[in-house]
Parts: C-alpha cells; structure tokens; sequence
C-alpha cells in the first residue's frame, strides 16, 4: 500500500540537511514524499535522490538583508514568525492533499510547531526527529546564564517540551539524547546517523604525504577542542622524518580559519598546515579517501556538556575505512561507537594521541597509504540506508495505530 508522507524541515539539501535527504533517497519506493523545508540559500549538501513520487518545496523565509533578518530574528524568538509563515506556506502549497503522517526534522526548534499545525490540520500523527538539542550543548554559568536568560532560548524550550509530550513519536541520534527526550515523550526511538555506503566506501589512494584531515568548524573551545592534536604533533615535528612527510588539512568555514591559523602559529605548525575552505558533500569521498587519519574534535562531557555530539563527518570516515582520530575524547556515546566499531581512538591525552599517529604513520610508510579494519556488522548498522529502513519502522507503527 503507498503512504503519503509530508517532511517538513528547517533545510533540505543541496542547503544542508544530509538526514533527510538520504532518507528520502534510500526510503522504500512504496513511500510517496512530499517536502516542505526553509530556504536557506546555502548549496553545501548535493544530494542526487532519484526516486518517483518526491516533490520539494523549499520557502525563503528569511530577509537577504542583515538588518531585517536580525529584527526577524527577535519574531522568530518571541512569535515563532519562521513556524507560522512556514505553515501558512504550506497549507496553501497542499491544498487538497492527503497524507498519512508528518514527520518533521529540526535542529533545536523550528519548526516544529509547524510540524504540529500541520499535523492537527491534517489530522495525522506526527514525527518529531530532534538532531540537536538545547541540553547538548556547554551549559552557562554565572553571568552567562543571566545573558543566555535574556537571549529567550528558555521560551522556545517550554515550546519544544509541550510540542514533544504532543507528538506520536520522538527519533534523535544518540543514546544520550534518547535518555533526554524521555522525559518528554516515552516514545523516542534512537536513530543514528550514518553515511551512504553508495557514496562513502574504501578506495586505495596512494599519497606523497602523511596527511592529517579535518573538515567541519573550529569555533566554541569547550564543544570541539584541538588542542591535544595541537600537542601531540608538535612534539612529534621534533622527529625531522615526521615533520617533513606530515601534511595537516583544515576544511573549514572562514571564521574557523582565524581560529586554526592561530593555533597553528602558537604551535609552529605552519610548515605543514593547509586550510581552505568548507567543501561540498560531492567532493568528500576523494578527501577522506587521501586521507591517511581523519579528525574527529570533541571535548569530554561533563555534567555541563557537552553531550551526545555524534557528528555526520565521523561516520562517513567509518564508511570510507580510513582511521578516525578523535580529540578530545568525550568519553561518551562517540567513544562507545568507535570502540564498538573499531573505528580508530578517541584519545584522552597527549601520548594516546601520538600513539595512534605513530601507528598509522608506521602504516603509511609501509604502504603509502592507511586503511582501517573496522568491524564490518557494526560498520552496516550505521549506513543511511539501515537508517532508511528504522524510520520506516517507527512510521509503520504509527501510521498502523
């Protein structure tokens, strides 16, 4: 039997939203999938999805002018302005249509409370997937928790939660995040995510250099710490062999250019570190694939934060079997994956740091190139397309209830 699926989210590829567009690539042909996302702009996620029965409606919902989106901005906190303009969008764009179930994407808030109109209008259930949450992130303190009041984020908690214990079903990525949403909604199902083990996968690739790779942002110090990468290859670069055969790659955004930049100074690294631009998804295979270690940056949670960080860019290295070095270790729910996948480190300290990168160095000298046995059954269950066929299962169940 065909079912009628509404997507409602705040970006859709090519802007970002790499979940929900694989998800509408790999999900079963018996689902026709209709799309209603924000339009950001941004053309940093291409995803190819070939499949009949898919439309997309991406609505700008943002002024292009830095004065009025600010003023916007405040709408959005105060009135949720993005939700209703984006659910007025919607009703008229899907006039006259039927669907079985809303399942609605957000990072933190918007839009959800569109996806709740939308599912009461239509008198359906709705999913609610959560990838990043308020709680995840390093908690204020002092005078920053008395700035954070008054940036009104706490408003749009009290939102989220209502909205939540409201919804059919909860899906989020991680099992911190699960044991979170509980509280919230009983049924919140973990869905990680994944790669696309179409697009991600092993290929030899031979390199001049032994080449370090990072790609993703360098901003909040307390949420992604480089600092024992910094250390460690610092005192390695003491070893001439080392240091003439090292190459550090940082793909990144502009504002995390001056924060690698700077760090690269201070730890007189320059001699070996490229930094160049964040790069679309299309080009990342090649990138992983020349790589010799892929970096992972994270910091330990505490009872602050953060928590949970289960970023994209570690499961497509696992899919593309190339050693995943990540600093700091959070000792959490990324920890725990690397491990069970075999992934590489996730290092606490300066000497598990150089430890790995001696080995994999070693490796590369030995082959001119790295690659890691992971462990193939752990590797599978973290493919979109196993990620495909669980939110078919929690949609099943509710659609059938």
């Amino acid at each position: 039997m065909q079912r009628d699926i509404l997507i409602i989210c705040d970006a859709f590829p090519p802007d970002f939203a790499p979940r929900m567009g694989y998800l509408c690539r790999h999900l079963d042909a018996g689902y026709r999938i209709t799309v209603v996302a924000a339009k950001e702009g941004h053309t940093t996620w291409p995803i190819d999805i070939q499949r009949e029965n898919f439309s997309v409606h991406q609505i700008q919902l943002t002024s292009r002018n830095r004065f009025a989106a600010k003023l916007q901005n405040i709408g959005d906190y105060l009135f949720s302005r993005k939700d209703r303009k984006l659910c007025r969008c919607a009703k008229q764009l899907l006039k006259g249509r039927h669907f079985d179930l809303v399942l609605c994407l957000s990072y933190y808030i918007f839009p959800l409370l569109c996806g709740e109109k939308i599912a009461q209008h239509f008198n359906i259930p709705l999913c609610v997937d959560l990838r990043d949450i308020m709680e995840q992130f390093v908690q204020p303190v002092g005078f920053q928790k008395f700035v954070q009041f008054f940036k009104l984020r706490w408003i749009n908690n009290i939102r989220r939660n209502r909205i939540l214990r409201n919804a059919s079903a909860v899906t989020t990525v991680s099992p911190w995040h699960v044991d979170v949403l509980r509280r919230y909604n009983s049924n919140t199902h973990l869905i990680y995510n994944g790669f696309d083990a179409d697009v991600f996968k092993y290929k030899e690739v031979r390199t001049d250099y032994f080449t370090i790779t990072y790609t993703g942002r360098v901003l909040d110090l307390g949420l992604r710490n480089p600092t024992l990468l910094f250390e460690a290859l610092q005192t390695m670069c003491k070893d001439e062999v080392f240091a003439k055969a090292l190459k550090i790659r940082w793909f990144v955004d502009e504002v995390s250019m001056r924060q690698v930049s700077e760090l690269s100074e201070r730890y007189h690294l320059q001699h070996c570190t490229e930094i160049s631009r964040t790069v679309s998804a299309d080009r990342m295979p090649d990138i992983l694939n020349e790589s010799s270690i892929v970096v992972v940056l994270t910091n330990k949670a505490t009872e602050r934060g953060p928590h949970g960080i289960m970023t994209t860019k570690f499961f497509e290295a696992l899919g593309c079997e190339k050693p995943v070095l990540c600093v700091r270790s959070d000792e959490e729910c990324l920890a725990q994956v690397i491990g069970q996948s075999k992934a590489g480190v996730a290092a606490r300290n300066v000497g598990e740091t150089i430890e790995f990168i001696k080995d994999k160095f070693d490796e590369w000298k030995a082959n001119g190139f790295t690659h890691q046995q992971v462990d193939a059954e752990a590797k599978a269950q973290f493919s979109r397309q196993s990620e495909a066929r669980q939110f078919a299962e929690v949609m099943e169940g509710l659609i059938k209830n």
